[in-house]
């Protein structure tokens, strides 16, 4: 189809509206049946409109792609966000974000693999930016209020590392094989993270069976 082609327009005013409705569905068609289900016609068919009129918001299903995969991350981002607004507390605060961040990615199977695991996009790589520099700036946080940390950088990486895996060896798995007690399961995963990124962030040799005793 040619750029000047007879493309459904949106009514005057109306275009954005267009724009969001069709974002929701594409949220919807991954949730249901993964990123194979995400085309231009699918999107449309459940709009009720023309895959022209689908057209003249997103240029290809790339760009479709694209765009969900942002509204993905910035809704995940603003939750993060809000889970850790009034907590004092730096520590507390990250630990929050990184249980809000393996809930978020074992309620969205489908978008969280399109965003970090699937077909690399620009969108998937700043998404990916957005969220390393959002956990290094709460691990700054952490460093400010007297937490020993020699790498913010370094910290976050192996921060982002724990949580990133404890979404990613479910959701590549059955339903059926997730622990039974999941909010346990992402409690204990943020935790190590969390303790595992902070307690090392000031350390070269590895942990022994003294530091785990002590711990207790």
């Amino acid at each position: 189809m040619s750029a000047t082609g007879s493309r459904v327009r949106a009514a005057k005013g109306q275009g954005g509206l267009l724009r969001s409705q069709l974002l929701d569905i594409a949220d919807q068609l991954l949730e249901d049946g993964g990123a194979e289900a995400l085309t231009i016609r699918a999107v449309a068919t459940s709009a009720g409109v023309s895959p022209p009129a689908v057209y003249l918001h997103f240029a290809s299903k790339r760009e479709l792609v694209h765009a969900t995969c942002l509204r993905v991350w910035s809704s995940l981002l603003s939750e993060l966000e809000a889970v850790s607004r009034d907590i004092p507390d730096p520590v507390t605060a990250l630990y929050e974000i990184c249980v809000a961040y393996i809930g978020f990615g074992l309620r969205h199977p489908s978008q969280y693999r399109l965003v970090m695991t699937g077909e690399a996009t620009e969108a998937s790589r700043r998404n990916e930016d957005e969220c390393f520099r959002y956990f290094r700036d709460k691990v700054a946080a952490c460093a400010d209020a007297g937490v020993p940390v020699t790498s913010g950088t370094e910290t976050a990486r192996v921060l982002c590392a724990g949580v990133h895996g404890a979404v990613s060896l479910l959701i590549h798995q059955e339903r059926d094989t997730w622990p039974p007690d999941r909010d346990r399961y992402v409690g204990r995963a943020a935790s190590s993270a969390v303790h595992g990124a902070l307690l090392t962030a000031s350390r070269t040799s590895g942990p022994s069976l003294v530091d785990v005793t002590q711990s207790r």
